[in-house]
């Protein structure tokens, strides 16, 4: 009987995950920011796609495709022009540490260019063998430009 009893116990220490959850650390937003700045600094002064394309993770371009992402620069660029300010509006975190360790990143911006006009960003970002890559794109803007 104690044979069971101590096979039981051990299945139970063996199953058990031992994770803990960070959510919304300083320190983790600023990791996710970082990636988000290059992006930004780069899109920005040189337009480098190259560089641009190192920051987003081959998950990104299996749904969007290198060359479809590219149009989707160029023309934002030429519809509102080049990024002239981006200020960070939201952000959530979570790192997971244990047997499944995940860390996770959302941010939100809102970006002015040169012409004024504003669109709000989103990006989903993903620790990727020990690199913050950005997973997922968004980019709203009103239609009718307001006067």
């Amino acid at each position: 009987m104690k044979k069971y009893v101590l096979i039981l116990i051990s299945f139970l220490f063996v199953g058990c995950s031992y994770d803990k959850i960070y959510e919304n650390r300083e320190s983790d937003k600023q990791d996710a920011q970082k990636v988000i700045n290059k992006f930004y600094f780069l899109v920005k002064e040189n337009n480098n796609k190259k560089e641009v394309f190192k920051l987003f993770s081959d998950r990104f371009f299996k749904e969007v495709g290198k060359e479809r992402f590219e149009q989707i620069l160029d023309k934002t660029d030429n519809d509102f022009g080049k990024v002239k300010d981006y200020e960070l509006t939201d952000s959530w975190t979570q790192i997971i540490k244990g047997s499944n360790p995940i860390s996770q990143y959302e941010l939100s911006y809102l970006v002015t260019t040169r012409d004024s006009t504003q669109t709000k960003e989103y990006f989903r970002l993903q620790k990727e063998n020990d690199t913050v890559k950005v997973i997922s794109y968004r980019l709203d803007f009103d239609i009718i430009p307001k006067k």
